[in-house]
């Protein structure tokens, strides 16, 4: 009996404590969401030439055996940016001028003979049969020399090709070119031109979209080191939303979020600001 009175005096006790704890103890505080015009959003981009990068790659692979221009240089449409090897073009290309040469030569003797045996058709010396012979040889002759001309727009189109032009006015921002090296058919990665602008292509999450009006300014940010890099204002906001084609390092991020693409024209205080980088924009409060 004295353990189990015991055992009832410590449960009530304990009791008591709990009892007086919870009593003495604030209400639990009920937390209200965020109000997001009240709320700075930082927005993830990349830095762009104004118009998007262009980049350029030789349509074979072959060795580099001239450069002409180097980073940061400014260039003009049509101007020779590097030539690659064109042994192999350059003799197909003289092949088919000698194609054409000798066709041209054939086509010439046919057509004196078709000439030659219409006189005698016209004087009844020769048969109808030998001088329609003669027409349908200058027609395929004619023909080969059309073919053998085509091959030589065509030899000269591959030659050319091999000498690498800059299609746009505007600066070389990347050019990872050596005379000796080969240069691979298809790598967009070795040369990359742009215009003297830049902008930043922000990918801008659905319930931000009321916050980045057209002709807005915005603060831009390194994403890495957080340095200020300048402001800018928006020119441009995509028509439709969709999934974003990179990941950023925001663990509040979701894969299944919405995302409108809009593009914020930079002005440059900075002398140079690399294209690629990553970069936040800063949307403040309204």
């Amino acid at each position: 009996m004295k353990t189990i009175i015991i055992i009832l005096c410590v449960a009530a006790g304990l009791s008591f404590i709990t009892y007086a704890f919870v009593k003495s103890s604030p209400p639990p505080q009920v937390l209200e969401p965020p109000v997001l015009s009240e709320v700075p959003a930082r927005v993830y981009g990349n830095v762009e030439p104004a118009g998007r990068e262009v980049l350029v790659s030789p349509p074979l692979t072959k060795e580099v055996v001239g450069t002409f221009v180097k980073e940061g240089d400014s260039v003009t449409k049509g101007q020779l940016l590097c030539s690659l090897d064109n042994n192999v073009e350059r003799s197909q290309f003289q092949l088919a001028q000698a194609k054409v040469e000798s066709a041209q030569r054939v086509l010439a003797i046919i057509q004196d003979d078709m000439k030659r045996k219409k006189d005698l058709y016209a004087k009844k010396v020769n048969s109808e049969f030998d001088y329609n012979q003669s027409l349908l040889r200058v027609k395929l002759d004619t023909s080969n020399l059309e073919v053998a001309r085509k091959e030589v727009e065509l030899a000269q189109t591959r030659l050319n090709d091999l000498d690498l032009k800059s299609p746009i006015d505007g600066i070389v921002y990347k050019f990872d070119v050596r005379i000796g090296e080969t240069l691979s058919a298809g790598d967009n990665s070795r040369i990359i031109l742009g215009s003297n602008g830049l902008w930043v292509r922000l990918f801008v999450e659905s319930y931000w979209m009321d916050r980045v009006p057209l002709g807005a300014r915005y603060k831009v940010y390194n994403s890495e080191t957080d340095e200020y890099l300048g402001e800018g204002e928006v020119k441009y906001k995509a028509p439709y939303v969709g999934r974003r084609n990179f990941r950023t390092e925001d663990t509040q991020e979701r894969f299944d979020t919405k995302f409108q693409e809009v593009v914020l024209f930079l002005d440059q205080e900075k002398e140079t600001i690399p294209i690629g980088l990553s970069v936040v924009a800063e949307l403040s409060p309204e």
